[in-house]
């Protein structure tokens, strides 16, 4: 009975010095999840300490996942760190074998008010030469990197050795939430990306993937987008074998209205690049926000010219006036500068005319363009346009309420 009591005392000795020796069974450790035995293909490893992690004592190098079986290989992963839990994950899911987590030495913080440790030779000499230039040492970088804080405590090194026993599940498709993103310059915004597995189940590997882009004018980091400058991008999340691709568009903004990307041959066609599809053509829109003169009220006087640029683009599409409708919109943006005029009581300079002028000579700036609109200009031959009744004017003549701009 005594030597079967020995066997297994020296047995829970010797496996208890293994754990130990892998630091698995330490101070500050509370817990891994999932256990060797749980561990999956799509597995995330989270260890979870009794004090929160010093987020600066995690680095690259400080995890290191490896694949000892069948074959001896490095495997990629990300970790993320939030309070006192380090969350591990491979950027793919892994094959079938023997793998090692390793984890270097984190910092953990304590409650209380830290105070330097001041311990070896070097933090001494680092500790007299902040003294030179800080009345107070904590305060100089070289101390606070050099020397270690009191509230600061230090984990063991953690060996987790786990064993993948089913074949990988392969990744069938990967797609984003959407296909196109839409983003003012300096800006940014967050997709997300789903892997679905051969076996029908679905994750978000967001975090996971990894991405590229094809343009400077666009940065892309673990599902989040960023725009530099103005100009088109194709972002790439690849995962899993499988790939989605994303279009960006990044446009200049004035006054909150996306500006539309210059037209590489505006005159190429009669009627021009509309990519907005607003009606007003991508070479007379930006001209109307970044070169067309401004007067009185910027803002009244884009959305207006806006108007005008779309009723007069409407002449190239019907010279003809099918139902009188392009003669109408026509007149509509006459009445809306009219109100315009009126309501803040704007000064008879011929600041509207130069507008109206300018823009005529923007809107039909090629042979074709002209002739088509004396076409339109020649059926209104005999009509008679009267002025409408300054007290019927309102801002229902404009395309929109510009009693509410400034």
């Amino acid at each position: 009975m005594k030597s079967i009591y020995k066997f297994v005392l020296v047995y829970v000795l010797l496996i208890g010095s293994l754990f130990a020796g892998q630091g698995l069974q330490q101070k500050h450790l509370v817990s891994i999840s999932p256990s060797s035995a749980e561990a999956t293909s799509k597995s995330s490893f989270i260890f979870t300490f009794d004090k929160p992690i010093l987020k600066t004592s995690v680095k690259k190098h400080t995890v290191v996942l490896k694949q000892k079986k069948p074959q001896k290989q490095k495997i990629s992963t990300q970790f993320t760190v939030s309070g006192k839990t380090l969350t591990i994950s491979p950027i793919s899911p892994l094959d079938k074998g023997v793998y090692v987590l390793k984890v270097k030495p984190l910092k953990l913080t304590q409650e209380g008010e830290a105070t330097l440790q001041i311990k070896t030779p070097w933090q001494k000499f680092i500790a007299w030469l902040c003294g030179l230039i800080y009345k107070d040492i904590s305060k100089c970088p070289l101390c606070q990197y050099f020397c270690t804080p009191s509230n600061v405590t230090k984990t063991k090194s953690i060996t987790f050795k786990f064993e993948i026993k089913e074949e990988m599940i392969k990744v069938i498709s990967l797609e984003s939430n959407t296909s196109l993103v839409e983003l003012s310059e300096h800006n940014s915004t967050n997709i997300s990306v789903i892997a679905t597995y051969e076996d029908n189940t679905t994750e978000d590997v967001t975090q996971k993937a990894t991405y590229t882009s094809n343009d400077s004018a666009v940065d892309v980091d673990k599902g989040i987008i960023t725009s530099n400058a103005e100009g088109s991008a194709t972002v790439t999340a690849s995962y899993g074998g499988k790939t989605t691709h994303i279009k960006v568009e990044v446009y200049e903004m004035i006054e909150g209205h996306l500006l539309p990307h210059k037209p590489q041959d505006p005159d190429a066609t009669l009627l021009g690049v509309d990519r907005n599809d607003n009606g007003v053509r991508d070479d007379v829109e930006r001209w109307i926000y970044k070169e067309m003169p401004i007067y009185h009220h910027p803002e009244i006087e884009r959305v207006i010219a806006m108007q005008s640029a779309k009723s007069l683009q409407m002449t190239l599409h019907d010279p003809t006036n099918k139902n009188n409708k392009v003669h109408q919109a026509i007149i509509r943006t006459s009445d809306c500068w009219s109100y315009y005029s009126y309501k803040k009581d704007i000064p008879f300079d011929g600041a509207i005319e130069k507008f109206n002028n300018l823009l005529d000579d923007k809107q039909f700036n090629t042979k074709e363009r002209l002739k088509t609109y004396m076409t339109y200009d020649y059926t209104l031959k005999g009509t008679v346009s009267t002025a409408t009744p300054l007290r019927l004017l309102n801002t229902s003549y404009c395309d929109q309420n510009i009693d509410i701009l400034p």
